[in-house]
Order: C-alpha cells, then structure tokens, then sequence
C-alpha cells in the first residue's frame, strides 16, 4: 500500500523515526546470530497486510486492529518476544496503551507516545505461560484505534488501526 495518499498521512508519511536503541541492537543481524533461533510464527487475527514505506521498501509494518493475536509454533522453553512498533501520530495524537498476554498471563504492558521513535520490548515468554499445545497465541490489545477517514475527510482510509507494528518475532537462546 505504499505510496497510497489516501491514507492522509498515517501510512503515506511512511519514514518511522528508529530507536536509537533498535539501531544499535540491530534487529536483523541479531535474529540471523547462531546464538538465538527464531521460531515460527503468524500474524493470526487482528492485523492488516503489510505496507511499506514510501521512499524505502525495506521498510515494512503492519497495523494491528483493537485486538491482534500471533500465532507462535510453542518453543516449549523459556524465549523472548521482540516487539518493535510505534504510534505515528499525524491523525490520531493520543497515546495507546498496549497490552500483551498469552491467555490469562499478561506478559506486558505499556504506552506508546505518538511521535516518538518506534519502541523496542524484549518481552520474556516463561516455558509455564507457553503451554503445553503445539502452538500458543500471543494477543495484544490496543485500548483505542482510530479511522483515518473518520478523522480526515480527505482519507478514503476506513481501517480500524491500533498499533503500528514493525516486527514481532519470538526467539529461544541457544543454550
């Protein structure tokens, strides 16, 4: 969807200010590092097709709905939920506070300012949250979404949208 201007400057802006933190880390080169091993996952429910950014295809999200569940392949052990994401600002000003659980245990919570650089969490899956089915569904909850054609009357954009997630990517350590 890039480059689609009816999106009134949610998706259209496009250029997500980076984490000082999420550079230094660098995600990618970390989850190819031989000492971590991603595990299998799906965006399940709740997430809309991947957009890139405009002016780099490199760059790439999804929109979470209120309610967003990712389907993980159960490591059966202790891992970690990397969680990079944002709230742009633009059209929707508020901040959003986010909360991530796997069925009763929440895992995560936290608020997302708009306008700041995009947010990295590590997030701890413990073995005993995960499980003993073959896959287990990580939810994560938006307490308010906006339409962008709802807000502007220049979008033609009727999505519901929460969080602006870059990556989303479970990993059990190597040990």
């Amino acid at each position: 969807m890039a480059g689609n201007d009816d999106r009134a400057g949610v998706a259209a802006a496009g250029k997500p200010k980076l984490n000082p933190e999420v550079l230094k880390l660098g995600l990618v080169s970390f989850l190819t590092d031989l000492s971590s091993e991603a595990v299998f996952s799906v965006f399940k429910e709740g997430w809309h097709p991947a957009e890139q950014a405009e002016h780099n295809a490199m760059v790439e999200w999804h929109w979470t709905k209120k309610s967003a569940t990712l389907a993980v392949r159960n490591p059966r052990k202790d891992s970690v939920l990397y969680l990079e994401l944002d709230n742009p600002g633009g059209l929707f000003d508020e901040p959003q506070h986010v909360a991530v659980s796997i069925g009763a245990t929440m895992l995560d919570q936290f608020t997302l300012t708009p306008r700041k650089p995009a947010l990295l969490r590590r997030i701890a899956l413990p073995a005993a949250a995960l499980g003993a089915d073959e896959n287990v569904d990580v939810r994560f909850e938006v307490d308010k979404t906006f339409v962008p054609s709802k807000l502007s009357p220049t979008s033609k954009d009727p999505r519901e949208l929460g969080a602006r997630v870059f990556h989303a990517v479970v990993v059990q350590p190597s040990r």
